[in-house]
């Protein structure tokens, strides 16, 4: 009975032991175990948090007055697909009209992202809805229009906003002189809801191909 009774006891050592091991291997590092925090990268490729001043960074060589990456306005259809290197689709404007679109394909989930205006075959405007694409002055959808002001001070006409009332057009003239323009579509909240960059007359179209 002596004999069962010091197994017994042994035994709840020994589990004992185990538990208190157990917590000490579970427990061992003094730092706090947290989700890494949510980056993009910057035109150097260092990541940074998303919600930093100057996490949103225009690639002046992919979007710019000019047009898109070497898709230079004036440029052919092959030149657009080229230079945006993913799928697109094709729409086409009212009946009889030389005006397409190429839209992203498949479309980002919260819009319609970005896409391409051809007029007579010709590229002459692009399109932003979504704040992935960072337009001149690292101005994103969602940014106020005072963001835009003071990115484009002295270079900037404000119009009101067809359709939307109480929006507005901020449009700004390149710092070259040069006919494109980049038109931001501020609703009345005073964010902008989209943007553009094309030249006349088609980056005015408010209806796009229509």
């Amino acid at each position: 009975m002596q004999w069962r009774r010091a197994h017994v006891s042994m035994l709840a050592v020994i589990l004992l032991l185990a538990a208190c091991s157990r917590r000490h291997e579970e427990g061992s590092s003094s730092e706090p175990v947290t989700a890494a925090p949510d980056t993009a990268a910057t035109a150097s490729g260092s990541p940074v948090p998303l919600d930093s001043p100057g996490s949103h960074v225009n690639d002046p060589a992919v979007i710019n007055f000019a047009g898109f990456g070497p898709a230079k306005f004036g440029a052919n259809e092959e030149a657009v697909r080229m230079a945006w290197g993913h799928p697109l689709t094709t729409g086409s404007g009212a009946e009889g009209s030389p005006c397409r679109i190429l839209a992203m394909d498949p479309p980002p989930s919260n819009g319609r992202g970005i896409w391409f205006m051809l007029d007579d075959g010709l590229f002459v405007r692009y399109d932003v809805d979504v704040p992935l694409h960072v337009a001149p002055g690292n101005i994103v959808v969602g940014d106020s229009a005072e963001a835009v002001r003071a990115a484009f001070a002295g270079r900037i006409e404000e119009r009101p906003l067809k359709y939307v009332e109480g929006g507005k057009e901020l449009v700004v003239s390149p710092p070259d002189g040069g006919e494109s323009r980049l038109v931001f579509e501020v609703g009345v909240d005073g964010k902008v809801m989209n943007w553009r960059i094309g030249v006349p007359p088609q980056v005015f179209y408010v209806e796009g191909c229509g």
